[in-house]
Parts: structure tokens; C-alpha cells; sequence
């Protein structure tokens, strides 16, 4: 979207750097800002010089400066000249404007060039337009233009959705560093809140498809097995930008800034348990979202003993079941089997296709031909292998991640078995039963002498007693017999699933 007239980005910049140009005009397009450059700009016969004073000093209300080793190396060139002119125009203006902006597309250092008033050129906030933060930084600038221009500003959603479009970007990796940014910076608490709740409307909309548990569901035994992998495959890409965002928020967030992923946590749980006809399994998959989501925020505070984090974000949060005549905590309202409680194959293949990289159809002949046996714990390995890369930032380690996994799906077993007690406690009939259903890799870990998480979290306990981390953030209500009550029953529920690992 390049023009001559109006308003306009002007982008500068040496001709060996085509190729980055043209992806950063690419992300202005998507993003609809009208911008100027020499290759499109100008038409055959015009003054050229002439044409581009112009563009830089009336229409510009951005200039972008573009660098790179290529446009370092001249020491004489077309974009010197335009830098010129620029900051001629840039010292007119009061201090603090911004209009001229530099962007790196390699980490070498921006020029000094002299500003005036003791200002370079190096002092001005520049945007790195290359390596893996060049999506944050994309959407960052994207919306920097959009407000310097005086148009109404494009939020941070609509940016993503600009550069997402226009490059390869990895969305979860893009939201997670736009969280990050966003997070620490309380004027961009509600652009962040937009953020969030725009990723949490993609996915319910897709689980509230009716289309998409209604659709045809023939084909052979394996042809169907493939169907619901595939599709559950198609739920976690669509959950993965939040829980990306999650594991941010959870780890270095606080209570009273967690709004937009406890209603998505809630809202994800919630949406399964709506009536609606449609295939069984199909209709099951619904949980996926609210499931992986849950298990990404015990992972995250938990491992960061975030522990009011984790109150906010699990403990508190409850549902309507139409079959509960009260709110429903969401622990127990969805579980690591829910998504999968009528079919025992779908959470293998994905385990198997995710762990050793093969498509589905292989994956399940593995299974099929006898080549493998089927999974102890098929939704926590496919868990485990998922949520990896969401959090090798805060886990390099691998024996450390797989540790601090264990312990995740422990901690979130007893706040499980919790939420049971306190239900059959306030049962006015006097009855009631239940258990946590909670369980994961940990109990085949524990089986086979890879650390036991239930009795280092029971050891806690015992030593630590009401100064337990837990207890202190008020989970289990503060009540130390309580949290007492939860760990042995889960403990015993955990033991016995784990003798059924060997």
C-alpha cells in the first residue's frame, strides 16, 4: 500500500537491503499504514531528488531509518542523503516527538549521527527487525506508527494479527513476547486485557461450533482415530498463543492482574459442560482447551511458587454443571481424561506422533502392528511434550522440567482432591463421593524411581506445617487439617494408581 499523496510511512534504506524492506513493508500493508518508498513511489520521469524532499518533508509523519551492515559499509549512498534531510526536519520539531525512528535488521550498533542538542541518533528507541523477537518487535512498531500518525491507534491484537499475517511468526511465540512487554507496563494493561480476550473468543468459538461436532463421522476405525487426533491437534494450536501468554502471566503477574486468563480459564471450562448434541468424542475434545490451559497455570506458579498465583487462576475459579445443582470447581469439573474419556487411542497417537515426530497414520500403526505398546499415561506424556517449548525459558533443563512437571500434576491432584472433600463436607444429605482425577506421568515415574513428588509434597507439609507456602497464600482455605485431609487421600489414590504402572 505505497502512495504519493496524504500522510505516509517513509521508509529509507540502501538497495541491498530489498529483501528485509519487503518484509517490512509487507507488515506495514497487512497492518494498513500507508508508507513511501523509492521503488514503488516514484513514476518514470519524476525529478527524483525532488520527489523524495518532498515525501520527507511534507507528507512523512513517521521516517523510518533503516540499517543493516549493508547500509553501514557506504560511505556514500541514497539513504544518507535522506537521513539528512530527516534530521534537518527532526531538529524543527519539540523535543520528544517521535517521527524518526531507526531499525536495525542486524544487532550491530545504530550510527551516531548528530541530532542536535546533544542528542545522536543512537539515543532514540530503535526497533529490531530481525532474529526471533522480530514479531514482537514488529507488532511493537506497527503500533507505535499507527499512534504517531494520529490515526485511531491499532491495538496490540490487531497488530499481532498484521504481523502474524505478513511473516512466519510462531503466534504463541509472538503473544508470549508481547506479554512480557505488556505486563510490566501498567498503561498497556487494557490493550493486554484486548490481547488475551481475543484469544480466548478464537478458541471458544471453535469449541462452540456446533459444525464441528456435528459433522460426518464416518470412515473405518483408523480413519476416525486419525479424525479426532487431527482434531484435537487443531484445539491445542488455537489453545497454545494463551497458554503461551499463561505461563507468562502466571509466573510473574499478581493476583489482581490475572482478570483476562482466569475468565479464559474459566470461560474454556465452562464451555464443555453446555448441553449440546452432537458425536460423542467429538463432543468430549471440548475440553482440550480448558484441560492443557489449567495444567500450563499449575505449571507455571507452581514450578515459580506462585502460590497466589495459583489460588487465583485454579483454586477459586468454579462452573455451572447443568447436572450440579451448585458451582462446580473447575478441578473437578475437567481433569487430564475428560477430552479423551471415551476413546482410549486419540491420546496415544498424539503422544506418539509429538514424541517421535511422526505423522498420524504411522503413529497409530505403531500401536496397531504391535510395534509399541500403548502409553501408561498417554495424556501426560502428549502434555509433557506439548507444553515443553512454552516453557524452556523457564526450565532449560530437561531433567529439571520433567521434575517440576511431576510435581504440577501432583499439586494440582491434591487442590483436586480438595475441592472433592469440600463438596462431599457440604453434601446436606450426608453423602457424598469422589476422588481426584489428577493423575499423570508422575505415577509410572514414581513406580519406576524417578522421585516420588506426593511424598516430597507430604514431607513439606510435615516440616513446614501452617508456614507451608501454600497454606500461607490461603489455599485449602488456610486450614491446615485440610490440606492434611487432601495430601493423604490423594496420596493413597496415587499409590494405588501407581502400582498399576509396573
Amino acid at each position: 500500500m505505497s502512495q504519493d499523496e496524504g500522510k505516509h510511512v517513509f521508509v529509507s534504506y540502501v538497495h541491498e537491503d530489498n529483501t528485509e524492506v519487503d518484509k517490512l513493508c509487507a507488515v506495514l500493508e497487512a497492518a494498513k499504514i500507508p508508507y513511501w518508498r523509492d521503488r514503488n513511489s516514484l513514476g518514470p520521469g519524476d525529478a527524483w531528488k525532488a520527489k523524495i524532499r518532498e515525501a520527507i518533508r511534507g507528507g512523512s509523519l513517521v521516517f523510518l531509518a533503516c540499517f543493516s551492515d549493508n547500509s553501514r559499509a557506504k560511505e556514500k549512498s541514497h539513504m544518507n542523503e535522506e537521513l539528512t534531510l530527516a534530521v534537518e526536519e527532526y531538529r524543527k520539531m519539540p523535543p520528544g516527538r517521535t517521527w524518526l525512528i531507526p531499525v536495525r535488521f542486524d544487532s550491530d550498533d545504530v550510527p551516531e549521527w548528530d541530532l542536535g542538542a546533544g542528542r545522536t541518533l543512537s539515543d532514540l528507541n530503535y526497533s529490531d527487525l530481525f532474529g526471533e523477537g522480530y514479531a514482537a518487535q514488529a507488532a511493537a512498531l506497527v503500533t507505535t506508527v499507527h499512534g504517531v500518525m494520529g490515526q485511531k491507534q491499532l491495538g496490540p491484537a490487531a497488530a499481532l494479527e498484521a504481523v502474524e499475517q505478513a511473516t512466519s511468526a510462531d503466534r504463541a511465540d509472538l503473544l508470549k513476547k508481547l506479554t512480557k512487554e505488556m505486563l510490566v507496563d501498567p498503561t498497556r494493561r487494557i490493550e493486554l486485557d484486548d490481547l488475551v480476550s481475543q484469544e480466548v473468543q478464537r478458541v471458544l468459538k471453535a469449541i462452540s461450533d456446533p459444525d464441528r461436532v456435528n459433522k460426518p463421522f464416518g470412515g473405518t476405525g483408523n480413519e476416525q482415530m486419525i479424525s479426532l487426533a487431527t482434531q484435537a491437534r487443531e484445539l491445542w494450536e488455537l489453545t497454545k498463543p494463551f497458554c503461551a501468554s499463561l505461563q507468562v502471566a502466571a509466573r510473574w503477574g499478581s493476583p489482581d492482574l490475572l482478570a483476562p486468563w482466569t475468565n479464559g480459564l474459566r470461560s474454556f471450562v465452562q464451555a464443555p459442560l453446555k448441553a449440546q448434541g452432537g458425536v460423542t468424542a467429538l463432543l468430549e475434545l471440548r475440553h482440550l482447551p480448558g484441560m492443557v490451559s489449567l495444567m500450563t497455570a499449575g505449571l507455571a506458579a507452581g514450578s515459580a511458587r506462585k502460590w497466589e498465583n495459583l489460588k487465583a487462576l485454579v483454586a477459586d475459579l468454579s462452573v455451572r454443571d447443568r447436572y450440579e445443582a451448585k458451582p462446580q470447581a473447575l478441578l473437578e469439573a475437567t481433569n487430564p481424561w475428560a477430552p479423551f474419556d471415551h476413546d482410549g487411542w486419540t491420546a496415544n497417537i498424539l503422544a506418539k506422533s509429538e514424541l517421535a515426530a511422526k505423522p498420524f497414520d504411522e503413529a497409530l500403526a505403531d500401536f496397531t502392528e504391535n510395534r509399541v505398546g500403548k502409553y501408561h499415561t498417554p495424556v501426560g506424556e502428549w502434555l509433557h511434550a506439548i507444553l515443553r517449548p512454552i516453557f524452556l525459558d523457564q526450565w532449560p533443563d530437561d531433567d529439571a522440567y520433567a521434575a517440576e512437571f511431576d510435581r504440577a500434576e501432583v499439586v494440582l491432584g491434591v487442590l483436586a482432591q480438595d475441592a472433592v472433600n469440600v463438596r462431599i463436607a457440604a453434601a446436606t444429605d450426608g453423602r457424598g463421593w469422589g476422588r481426584s482425577r489428577w493423575f499423570g506421568r508422575s505415577t509410572w515415574r514414581s513406580a519406576h524411581s524417578y522421585g516420588n513428588p506426593v511424598e516430597d509434597l507430604q514431607h513439606e507439609l510435615a516440616t513446614e506445617g501452617a508456614l507451608w507456602g501454600p497454606l500461607r497464600a490461603e489455599l485449602f482455605g488456610g486450614d491446615l487439617g485440610r490440606a492434611q485431609a487432601a495430601v493423604e487421600k490423594y496420596a493413597e489414590s496415587f499409590a494405588e494408581t501407581a502400582r498399576h504402572r509396573f
